[in-house]
């Protein structure tokens, strides 16, 4: 199983309904199988998520923020991890608003 505790993210690449950006980063902690991450950055002032790591490293979460426009936001997602050659992940995301207007998106978040 993939170990995310203490590692740093930051975004790469995100659909355009979205509110994360390259200034945001995410700082997550993994304790067992429970992963949790505070974010902040860009169009972010603060979030924070919850998910549960499987044995393939695949992350299943759920998201809250309040964003620079002063809403707060929620939703789910699903991350998908690769290992790159210098040996950090790349996290693959398939997201979906439970707020505003419940659209769904894809971004990827790089660990730094």
């Amino acid at each position: 199983m993939i170990n995310y505790n203490n590692k740093t993210f930051r975004s790469v690449n995100n659909s355009s309904n979205g509110d994360v950006g390259s200034e945001t980063f995410f700082y997550y902690q993994q304790q067992d199988y429970i992963v949790t991450a505070h974010y902040s950055g860009g169009n972010i002032i603060k979030g924070h998520l919850i998910a549960i790591v499987d044995e393939t490293g695949h992350l299943n979460m759920r998201y809250q923020h309040i964003n620079t426009d002063g809403k707060l936001m929620t939703g789910i997602c699903h991350s998908k991890p690769e290992i790159l050659p210098n040996g950090k992940l790349r996290l693959h995301e398939a997201w979906q608003w439970t707020s505003g207007d419940q659209s769904s998106g894809n971004s990827v978040i790089e660990e730094i």
